[in-house]
């Protein structure tokens, strides 16, 4: 922005010099006021080229941010889907069954690790809004925590996790701002932290 703000104030000033009023100055200091204008339109064409760079740059980052969470949402699923027939295999199994107690124990959740190292790459905390940071963040701690002791939760915690991608990828394409983003990341959280409040006290 504020390459763009110096371009347009030196085009302003080049500006000057074609009003008549100031024709017979310009007559004057013809060699100076050449030599001003020749200033002019190479600092001119230096910023519109960082301008240009800069743009460039932040577009790549956007690119590259994509897909980064494309590829999140990929491996959640893979966890969840996994997850999934786990949690069926389980539930089918005869409340009397010995191995059962230990299930977990010995079938572990599969937990996306690669969220973990996504969360630690500057080019993705530093892009994305910080809304979804912070949410990505806090569920990865829950989901760490109910592993091992609530295998329901850690299903809704990884659809919740594919949901908050999914919108943060819609942020970054521009088609959701941040105000919508907001609002639709809200409304999915209370929607997963009310299921999970009447799982617990369910229990």
């Amino acid at each position: 922005m504020i390459y763009i703000t110096l371009t347009a104030l030196l085009c302003i000033l080049g500006l000057l010099t074609f009003i008549p009023k100031y024709k017979h100055v310009i007559e004057k200091y013809s060699l100076g006021i050449n030599f001003f204008m020749t200033v002019i339109a190479t600092l001119i064409g230096v910023l519109l080229a960082i301008v240009i760079t800069n743009y460039d740059e932040e577009r790549k980052e956007t690119r590259d941010v994509i897909k980064l969470l494309n590829s999140a949402v990929a491996v959640v699923n893979v966890c969840l889907e996994s997850s999934e027939h786990l949690i069926q295999f389980y539930e089918k199994l005869p409340d009397n069954d010995a191995t059962k107690g230990a299930f977990f124990d010995h079938n572990p959740l599969t937990y996306p690790e690669y969220i973990d190292w996504l969360l630690k790459q500057n080019l993705v905390s530093k892009n994305i809004s910080s809304e979804v940071l912070q949410d990505l963040n806090e569920h990865i701690i829950t989901l760490k925590k109910v592993k091992n002791t609530d295998h329901v939760i850690f299903q809704w915690l990884l659809e919740l996790l594919i949901a908050l991608l999914e919108l943060e990828i819609k942020f970054q394409k521009g088609e959701i701002d941040e105000l919508q983003l907001d609002k639709l990341t809200g409304k999915v959280e209370r929607a997963v932290s009310e299921k999970i409040r009447e799982h617990q006290n369910g229990k």
